[in-house]
């Protein structure tokens, strides 16, 4: 009888998510079509040897003896079918020459071995044996061609498992050190926190910052400072203790979870060892010594903090200071404090036409319907009436306008500490600072002791830098936003749009955001030629590795097509008004209840998404046309466009055109398919004009 492929079997392993799983089904189809009583997959676990991992239909005595057990990769019919590349059929396995004593003793009568995967990937081996049954002379060609596609099979399936293994460990790990990243620190934090509630063991979070890091790669490259990193993580790891944790927060910033700590005294002498350790130089390029001494900060749960957030923004303050104080070389460490009020390098007052009230506004997270900080807004009263600084900043001189900030900063930062101080959400702040402050020798330091002063976590501080020109030339300039940015601080650029070409020039700067001017988003509902403008901006910030933030979110249809568009970030009368510190934490409360809006022109909304799906298929096809996957032609996006444009059926029925041709480019993506790719750019073109004269004639 003539092997044949069971189209349903290969259905039910294509669906089957889990590993175990898959390769039972496999085995049993591969041992089915040669009459063999099951298969094993033999695994390579390292460049030298392979281990039996999976089984399916093979005697229990087999198993046994096979659970876990390993050997050379050069040894036994595996060994061979792995580095000759081609099946190896051995119908007297006692007979071979290959033959290992332990398995002759189990019964293994014959095995057919396929080695799986290419010769420059290979995962191992499949092992399909025969055990009461009795072995062919050889295995038929038809049947040797469908174990061979199972082979490739399992291949594919141990492929994408340990891509997702790499990715899911890529998403919890920082690729330099292998130490866990921020993210997963959290989420261990959070964790351990609640189990120790109520226990006398204790726990603290220590922060380390090395001093001296940014001259060690100015002066000898970036892959000196990596070896700095990469040796501070090995002196953080071989100090831990049993449950202890540590993590790389980002750039030359670590953090600790140290556990059984009960008191002040016990953390005082962990935080003593561990500062001799890190204050030992650092060998880099081969030899060459390297001081990098490190500050650290570190706060007790739950005396300085009740979660984690909060624990970590007491270490991180306690650090700061640690740093500040520095005295020597050796290391400074320091424990969180009450609050302690010091003297900042703040100019003296300056007069300006009014007193300065500060109200704030939230940029609003609308994927995510939470507010992420709070814009610190200056108003002048005069005369019982509020001036908006389009109408007074332009009669300020250079001191006032430094003073100004300086006074907002301030308050920005005080209001934040009180809105915290109530158990209310946790927000940044942002300040406006204008750009002859950012050329001032002591900006950078005037702004660290105002967090130091505060006890304001850096990242929790944004600076909104209008767009003016050439502003960001000046090499002092560079120099100022480059020290801010290394406090931890985050830069943005304001209004984006009125200089559009500066962006060039971003591109060695550390700006952290872009803020699309209101200008480009206020009509979007109505003039749809701004959609592509605000793509082309998303893709400018993606690519630049920024957050964008869209102002002008002043009516419901223009959050709708934000929304739609995929804007993460807005600010807008849609969203809240401007209001002073004391309703913040109202306005908060309010915002945790909110949800987007009714559209008022749903053809609108039609045509944003139908642009975003096209232009997301088209830039698939261009960069990475195999991963355009069937999940794609099921996506729910496709199904709701398909549903808003119910009542033009002329747009309907090309978009159904577009879906067919999606459909073709799924299932030949390796082909050459400039032609349907033109015929998908041409729908979407006649769909969207088809939109306009529908939206048009309403």
């Amino acid at each position: 009888m003539r092997p044949s492929i069971d189209l349903d079997m290969l259905r039910r392993l294509a669906a089957e998510p889990e590993f175990g799983r898959f390769f039972q089904l496999a085995a049993a189809e591969g041992a089915r079509v040669v009459d063999a009583d099951g298969a094993a997959l033999i695994q390579c676990i390292d460049d030298k040897r392979l281990e039996y991992r999976f089984f399916q239909g093979l005697p229990l005595r087999y198993e046994q003896l096979a659970v876990g057990f390993s050997f050379p990769d050069h040894q036994g019919t595996a060994g061979r079918a792995l580095h000759e590349g081609v099946p190896i059929f051995t119908p007297d396995y006692a007979g071979s020459p290959q033959a290992m004593p332990a398995f002759v003793a189990t019964g293994l009568q014959g095995n057919l071995v396929v080695p799986v995967g290419p010769r420059d990937d290979r995962r191992g081996v499949l092992a399909i044996a025969w055990f009461t049954k009795t072995p062919p002379l050889a295995p038929r060609p038809e049947a040797l061609d469908i174990v061979l596609l199972i082979a490739d099979l399992i291949y594919g399936a141990m492929y994408r498992q340990s891509l997702e293994h790499d990715l899911e460990q890529q998403a919890r790990h920082d690729p330099l050190t292998g130490l866990p990243n921020r993210r997963h620190l959290y989420a261990n934090l959070q964790r351990i926190l609640a189990q120790t509630q109520g226990s006398p063991d204790g726990v603290a979070v220590a922060i380390i910052d090395l001093d001296g890091f940014k001259p060690v790669n100015d002066t000898f490259g970036h892959e000196a400072g990596d070896q700095v990193l990469q040796q501070l993580a090995a002196r953080l790891k071989s100090g831990l203790r049993d449950g202890d944790l540590v993590a790389r927060l980002g750039g030359d910033e670590f953090a600790l979870i140290l556990r059984k700590v009960p008191d002040r005294g016990t953390l005082e002498g962990l935080l003593e060892r561990l500062c001799g350790a890190l204050g030992m130089h650092y060998l880099i390029q081969g030899g060459t010594p390297v001081s990098c001494p490190a500050s650290i900060g570190a706060a007790l749960y739950p005396g300085h903090g009740e979660g984690a957030e909060t624990l970590m923004r007491s270490a991180d303050a306690a650090m700061y200071r640690a740093k500040r104080r520095r005295q020597t070389d050796t290391g400074a460490w320091e424990v969180h404090a009450a609050f302690d009020a010091e003297a900042t390098s703040l100019p003296a007052p300056v007069r300006l036409p009014g007193r300065v009230e500060v109200h704030y506004q939230p940029v609003f997270d609308i994927q995510r319907a939470g507010a992420t900080r709070f814009e610190a807004l200056a108003r002048l009263r005069r005369q019982g009436k509020l001036i908006s600084p389009l109408e007074f900043l332009p009669g300020l001189g250079p001191r006032q306008r430094r003073h100004l900030f300086s006074a907002v900063m301030e308050a920005a930062l005080e209001a934040q500490r009180e809105w915290n101080c109530l158990g209310g959400h946790c927000v940044g702040v942002s300040v406006n600072i204008d750009p002859e402050s950012l050329a001032e020798a002591d900006i950078a330091k005037a702004i660290a002791d105002a967090l130091g002063a505060m006890q304001a976590q850096p990242a929790q501080l944004t600076l909104e830098i209008l767009e003016r020109g050439e502003f960001l030339s000046p090499d002092v300039t560079r120099r100022n936003l480059l020290e801010i940015s290394a406090l931890g601080v985050r830069l943005a650029i304001d209004d984006l749009g009125s200089a559009y070409s500066s962006l060039l020039r971003l591109r060695s700067l550390p700006i952290d955001e872009i803020k699309m001017d209101q200008t480009f988003v206020r009509e979007i509902a109505t003039r749809l030629q701004d959609i592509a403008f605000v793509h082309s901006v998303q893709n400018l910030a993606s690519s630049l590795q920024v957050d964008l933030v869209v102002e002008g979110a002043e009516s419901a249809d223009v959050l709708n097509m934000l929304h739609v568009l995929g804007v993460r970030e807005v600010q807008g009368y849609a969203i809240a008004r401007p209001c002073p510190s004391d309703e913040v934490p109202e306005l908060l409360h309010q915002l945790r209840a909110w949800t987007l809006p009714p559209h008022g022109n749903p053809l609108a909304a039609a045509y944003a998404r139908q642009q975003m799906t096209e232009s997301h298929v088209l830039g698939l096809l261009q960069i990475a046309p195999a991963h355009l996957s069937p999940a794609l032609l099921d996506d729910a996006a496709l199904d709701d466009l398909e549903t808003a444009l119910a009542d033009v059926p002329d747009a309907r029925r090309l978009h159904r055109q577009q879906r067919i041709i999606l459909h073709d480019l799924v299932r030949h993506h390796d082909l050459d398919n400039r032609l349907p790719i033109l015929r998908y750019r041409a729908l979407g073109a006649r769909l969207r004009r088809c939109l306009i004269a529908a939206m048009g004639a309403a």
